[in-house]
């Protein structure tokens, strides 16, 4: 459901975006204006699980940056990422054993640096941010023998940092590429919920 919302708000984001979009003349002449656009790819998570095969998991990202010159910009960037979670714990004589999925919720600040050469423009970025994650959790209660499942929620620091390539196909469409490198350095358990890793997205955007 959650994966479905950031889709229609790409899509509609993006619809707004090119029906106010101004041409390439108009935006360069500007010291300052924005973007708005939206993305999706596949995560693959740092930490993998040994003698099982590679976690994959997925992406969604909306985000609206200010140019400065063309060259620098601040980007606002709200997605969500979403991944196998596998845990076995061992409580005395019962054994535990997970697969579930753990996401985490991102809004962050980056700044970064572009280049254009002709239709293509490359770009480095880094920031920081919020991650509100939700992840399966297990929990035994040894007087009755019974072990419990919940999820475990909580608020984090996360930093990202990344590059890419846009390409302007016409005056109100961008498309672009990009990989970027997440962390939540101090999420809790690290080590089974997956949610530090690599990502590969394709998006759109368009000059508002």
């Amino acid at each position: 459901m959650k994966t479905k919302f950031f889709m229609m708000l790409i899509c509609f984001g993006a619809s707004v975006s090119i029906a106010h979009a101004q041409n390439n003349d108009e935006t360069t002449a500007r010291k300052l204006y924005l973007d708005f656009g939206g993305s999706v790819g596949v995560f693959i998570p740092y930490d993998q699980v040994k003698g099982t095969k590679t976690l994959i998991g997925s992406n969604a990202m909306t985000s609206l940056q200010l140019n400065y010159h063309q060259d620098y910009f601040a980007k606002l960037q709200f997605g969500q990422t979403i991944v196998d979670f596998k845990s076995q714990s061992n409580f005395e004589t019962v054994n535990s054993s997970i697969d579930a999925k753990a996401n985490s919720t991102n809004l962050g600040l980056g700044v970064g640096y572009q280049h254009r050469f002709g239709r293509w423009q490359p770009y480095i970025l880094g920031g920081a941010g919020a991650s509100f994650i939700d992840v399966p959790a297990t929990s035994f209660v040894k007087a009755s023998n019974t072990i419990n499942y919940t999820t475990s929620s909580g608020t984090y620091l996360y930093v990202n940092a990344g590059a890419g390539i846009n390409f302007t196909v016409s005056k109100a469409f961008i498309f672009f590429l990009e990989g970027q490198g997440s962390t939540i350095p101090n999420l809790p358990n690290k080590s089974s919920t997956h949610l530090s890793g690599i990502s590969a997205m394709i998006g759109i955007k368009a000059p508002l």
